[in-house]
């Protein structure tokens, strides 16, 4: 699996998914462009996204808010003081990562241990060449744990234990190592490794905040900061680095961490011109930022990504019924789209996996090449952040509603027993990244097929991506070269690009066979040939990429063939 997602990778470099962001330049860590195929994959499954959840419906309406965010908007959402990740360091390899996604300890017992009882054995260290496992040896034995007995084999040293003990819920765990004294050294185990290379020698976790800072301001935040410190003394009541910040504070902005604050700022705005009351939606599709401890799996993780969110508010007694509703839904749109609809599933998190103000949370999980990670999730947020905003601004979120009625989707304990009821909504969220649906819907396509007639042959890469969400929809080619297939080439490319679809034309010497492959790698659904015959009586020859079934019709009837295959999907919405 991790080859094929290298040639997966590999293909989208090479074809024009995506770009290392700088390479000329060295690249940048954790930033990708996405090139012209990329690019068009992105939008059409924002579109898909998009007709869904806003076209689709008459309760659901769309807003774009600005990335960056002043600091009382995300003072008031806890954003500030709560928007943290663990941090862990490795002491050995110098990685910083996340101990909430890092591997547990791999261990070799020198024998099976019976139960409750500690082992003894050897933990392995895996560096990345021989040359630097002899340097990490001597930095072991000489700077983190000194006399420790390790041995090296290849890439591999050896940590030689005495005894390990796992952690429990209610204690740490403990490795204790030989050394070569004979008097045995121990460390503290907390469950996780160092992800690469399964070093135990971590520093303790601590808070890490993920939010990006900056400073809308003419005169540099630096002159501020070196009058604040030269200004500072100790009879201030006060440190320095709180000194700084208040200083600072009217000019500190945020680069949004989450699209859905600038949905709940403008709640009262949007209600108030559109007419609108619960249950209803505000949709937005934007960049948000995250100054993520670790980047991974390609456009996975990275800092600069897109999100699709939902905000969609209802009254409090109805809540559970619309987080059933919105969980199904957004599950299906994933189906909808997938080659392998056994590779998504649905997870609800635990009571300690949830903010301590959501009553439910359901991630939506694609099986990738290295495990299962989240690409949506859908959460009942109760009324938290409309409350939080209230509470700290002049706005009113507030719904008065006359005469409620109550219905099968009423939670009659939360029904209002007096009239008018007052309430402030909750809200149900579905937030997908954009950029990990692409990746999950690129992993979920590429298919390697060997060659029948002759196997040691190198497979063919197939992308075998829903038709609604391919980036080129259809490719135009003549049979040859000569100028005389030309115009009519030209005239069914025009006629399908007419119709909004991403339409190419095949030019290159290349025999007609070589051609399709091309577009299959690339996840085209349809191929066109002009042929001699189309000069003769005007039909051509249309080949399906999934199937390589070809057959002839009408060059004027090929966007209306195109048309009814991408409706098929949309079509089934409402059988």
């Amino acid at each position: 699996m991790a080859q094929q997602f290298r040639v997966l990778l590999d293909l989208c470099k090479r074809r024009g998914f995506l770009y290392q962001s700088a390479e000329i330049y060295g690249g940048l860590r954790g930033a990708y462009d996405y090139g012209p195929l990329g690019v068009e994959l992105k939008k059409n499954i924002l579109n898909s996204w998009w007709r869904r959840q806003v076209y689709y419906r008459d309760d659901v309406v769309g807003l774009d808010t600005s990335i960056i965010t002043p600091h009382p908007v995300l003072k008031a959402s806890g954003h500030v003081d709560e928007f943290t990740d663990l941090l862990v360091d490795c002491s050995l390899t110098k990685e910083r990562f996340r101990p909430d996604k890092a591997p547990p300890l791999t261990f070799l017992p020198t024998q099976l241990p019976l139960q409750g009882e500690e082992s003894s054995g050897r933990i392995p260290i895996l560096a990345p060449d021989k040359v630097l496992a002899k340097t990490w040896q001597t930095r072991i034995e000489e700077q983190i744990a000194p006399g420790i007995l390790t041995t090296v084999e290849g890439r591999h040293i050896f940590l030689h234990v005495q005894s390990y003990t796992p952690p429990t819920e209610k204690e740490k765990g403990k490795i204790e190592f030989k050394t070569k004294q004979g008097t045995p050294m121990s460390i503290h185990y907390h469950g996780y490794v160092e992800p690469t290379t399964n070093s135990p020698f971590l520093t303790d976790s601590r808070p890490f905040n993920l939010m990006f800072k900056t400073f809308l301001d003419p005169i540099d935040p630096i002159d501020r900061v070196i009058q604040t410190t030269q200004n500072h003394s100790e009879g201030q009541g006060c440190s320095v680095r709180e000194a700084v910040d208040t200083a600072l504070r009217p000019s500190t902005v945020y680069l949004r961490p989450e699209t859905a604050q600038g949905v709940f700022i403008n709640f009262e705005q949007v209600t108030r011109t559109m007419k609108t009351k619960p249950p209803f939606g505000i949709a937005q599709v934007g960049k948000s930022f995250r100054n993520e401890i670790r980047l991974e799996h390609g456009i996975f993780r990275t800092p600069e990504f897109e999100q699709l969110e939902l905000e969609y508010f209802v009254a409090p007694w109805e809540s559970e019924h619309w987080f059933k509703y919105w969980r199904q839904q957004r599950y299906q749109w994933w189906l909808d789209h997938a080659c392998h609809p056994d590779h998504f599933r649905q997870r609800d998190h635990g009571s300690h996996e949830m903010a301590h103000y959501a009553t439910g949370c359901t991630d939506i999980e694609y099986l990738y090449p290295w495990g299962w990670g989240e690409v949506e999730g859908v959460a009942n947020r109760g009324n938290f952040d409309l409350t939080q905003h209230q509470k700290h601004s002049n706005a009113n979120f507030e719904v008065l509603e006359d005469s409620p009625t109550a219905s099968h989707a009423t939670d009659l304990s939360l029904f209002p027993t007096t009239t008018p009821a007052r309430y402030i909504p909750h809200v149900v969220e579905s937030s997908c990244g954009l950029n990990r649906a692409m990746l999950a819907y690129l992993c979920d396509a590429f298919h390697q097929i060997p060659d029948a007639a002759n196997p040691h042959l190198p497979p063919r890469n197939v992308l075998r991506l829903d038709p609604r969400l391919a980036p080129i929809k259809c490719a135009v080619m003549p049979l040859t070269g000569k100028p005389e297939f030309m115009p009519l080439t030209q005239s069914i490319a025009k006629s399908l690009r007419r119709q909004g679809w991403y339409t190419v034309t095949e030019l290159q010497k290349l025999k007609i066979g070589k051609r399709y492959y091309r577009h299959d790698e690339i996840g085209t659904p349809w191929c066109v040939t002009v042929d001699y015959q189309s000069l003769e009586d005007g039909t051509v020859t249309l080949r399906d990429r999934d199937t390589g079934n070809q057959q002839r019709m009408a060059w004027q009837n090929v966007k209306n063939f195109i048309a009814s295959k991408l409706m098929e999907g949309e079509d089934a919405l409402d059988a």
